[in-house]
């Protein structure tokens, strides 16, 4: 399984977009990431998670948690969750 990520800034958008398999190696460097983005913006950035696969509930509200205490006016989006045909 690959346990690597990507990350990708868009200055046009200030959008910081995180992809690929994620595990607690890939978390490590997250913050590094979000850190390196948020000091190119002028105030906004989003934190883009829709293309990201592996990433469990808890490390999103840790991210959440970390942008809302650190960096002001970020925003985490993700991908809308499925539901399961009837």
């Amino acid at each position: 399984m690959d346990t690597t990520f990507a990350a990708h800034y868009d200055p046009g958008t200030s959008t910081l977009r995180l992809s690929g398999t994620f595990n607690e190696d890939a978390w490590s460097h997250v913050h590094e990431e979000v850190d390196r983005a948020f000091r190119r913006t002028a105030c906004r950035l989003t934190i883009d998670l829709t293309q990201a696969a592996g990433v469990p509930a808890n490390s999103v509200g840790h991210l959440v948690h970390l942008c809302n205490c650190c960096y002001p006016g970020t925003i985490v989006r993700v991908a809308r969750r499925r539901e399961a045909a009837a």
